[in-house]
């Protein structure tokens, strides 16, 4: 195969992506086109192809909008973690209060602190686990705030109450 036949068949498949070019290869074509009357018809059909092609300006920044699926279903796990939490600690405040009666604050506090360790820490990183896996970086966050801060402090706010 010559030299000529190689181009001539370079040129053809590059002559629809010749804008995309760098400027060596896309010299080499133009030169090639003027000398080729093939190449010259099919260039002139994908330059005037690409006259006709409306333009767009996208220059904006368009917001696309989520599918309102995906976005219900996001909002349903967040407020099935917030619930899961709930549900616990109100089983923890419940069951102190239920077992241990009114006999003394100190030992109420106590069960309290022992089903925050048994029940509330192992759930929290569950659920840490999990939004780490289908939620941003300002989630984990949050839930991870949360959780320090119900099983650091919510035995001192208890103790106010009582």
């Amino acid at each position: 195969m010559d030299s000529f036949k190689k181009i001539h068949l370079l040129s053809q498949e590059l002559i629809p992506i010749i804008n995309d070019l760098d400027d060596e290869p896309r010299q080499v074509i133009l030169e090639h086109i003027t000398n080729c009357e093939d190449c010259k018809i099919l260039y002139d059909s994908t330059e005037n192809f690409n006259k006709t092609m409306p333009m767009h300006d996208y220059s904006e920044n368009v917001e696309l909008k989520p599918l309102k699926k995906l976005v219900q279903f996001n909002n349903g796990l967040k407020l099935l973690l917030i619930t899961v939490r709930a549900l616990i600690l109100f089983y923890i405040v419940y069951s102190s209060f239920k077992y241990n009666g009114a006999e003394s604050v100190t030992s109420l506090l106590e069960y309290f602190k022992s089903g925050i360790f048994l029940f509330y820490i192992p759930a929290s990183i569950f659920l840490l686990v999990f939004t780490f896996t289908f939620f941003n970086k300002k989630w984990i966050w949050i839930s991870l705030v949360t959780d320090l801060v119900i099983i650091l402090f919510l035995e001192k706010v208890l103790k106010l109450f009582l």
